[in-house]
């Protein structure tokens, strides 16, 4: 008998939960759509570099010694080799 009990109150409270899950949170979805975030990174600019300014596409990271973080171009890189800063 308590076995059977036991059993319609799971039974019960699955019921409960599955109604509050299919009804409650459809509009709050934390999932990002991953097409929409692709998108999205196509059409950012392109960082200056942290030294000279100029849009050169990819930039390398590097920490200074005061500890902030620079991104320098290609034509720039001399410089920070010079300096001895080290690459992110």
């Amino acid at each position: 008998m308590i076995l059977l009990a036991v059993g319609v109150i799971y039974a019960v409270t699955r019921l409960r939960n599955a109604k509050k899950q299919s009804s409650g949170n459809s509009s709050k979805n934390n999932v990002i759509p991953l097409d929409a975030h692709r998108r999205a990174r196509k059409h950012t600019t392109e960082q200056p570099c942290s030294s000279c300014k100029k849009k050169n596409g990819k930039l390398m990271f590097y920490a200074q010694d005061d500890g902030s973080v620079v991104g320098l171009c290609k034509d720039c890189q001399a410089k920070a080799k010079k300096r001895d800063m080290l690459p992110l």
